[in-house]
């Protein structure tokens, strides 16, 4: 199962995917809650909805619906869709866990900014990438207030983790630290696991270490199924 990051689409995991079925490895990638829409307006209106229980109910349901055709799910995120990954990890609910750049730390920057613009809702431009990654152009206040709970759910139950966990990570993300590494590292309970690709910016999936980044996160979970 791949999750992919937020204001994004599945598109931005899709090369994790690929490296999967080259193994043999069959893979769903859903579309979060409030993702995916066309039209700006849609757009504005769906993703201010979100909420850290709708979030993590979607991903448990597609948990539910593998479990009923295999016995072993695991699961890949990147950004939010890692810090999702590891709570589902925490839950008990797969039987390995990869992610790419997990955003379970936010910038300090951007803790204090949703602290004061949360309690109305706005968006704002965002940059975008250098390659082609199909998203929303802005970000929205009510939205980062619920990606900020995401993150910090996700490292209070990091010590709950018991299966066989991976990080890929680059010292060179913009937005996501590299320190969270060490935070996974000192508090899950199952196997550890970490490899540095620091060509790569924050959207691991797409940028210039895309094969090698996939490649390694398909050949972790080959390895366990």
């Amino acid at each position: 199962m791949c999750l992919h990051g937020f204001t994004a689409t599945p598109y931005e995991v899709r090369p994790i995917g690929r490296a999967c079925l080259k193994l043999g490895i069959d893979v769903v990638a859903p579309l979060f809650p409030g993702h995916g829409y066309s039209l700006f307006i849609e757009q504005r209106r769906e993703f201010s909805k979100i909420t850290k229980d709708i979030m993590f109910e979607a991903v448990r349901q597609e948990i539910i619906q593998a479990r009923k055709h295999y016995d072993f799910v695991g699961i890949f995120g990147h950004s939010m869709g890692g810090a999702i990954a590891l709570t589902m990890a925490s839950e008990g609910l797969v039987d390995a866990c990869t992610v790419t750049a997990p955003a379970i730390q936010l910038p300090l920057r951007a803790e204090i900014l949703m602290g004061l613009l949360s309690w109305v809702n706005i968006s704002i431009p965002k940059n975008t990438d250098n390659f082609y990654n199909p998203n929303y152009l802005f970000e929205n206040s009510k939205a980062a207030l619920v990606l900020q709970r995401i993150a910090l759910h996700s490292r209070q139950y990091l010590a709950k983790i018991t299966c066989p966990t991976l990080v890929v990570h680059s010292h060179n993300d913009p937005l996501v630290n590299s320190i969270v590494v060490k935070l996974i590292e000192e508090q899950v309970k199952g196997s550890f696991e970490a490899i540095w690709f620091d060509e790569s910016g924050h959207v691991m999936t797409l940028d210039v270490k895309s094969k090698e980044v996939s490649e390694a996160i398909a050949q972790f979970l080959d390895n366990r199924c």
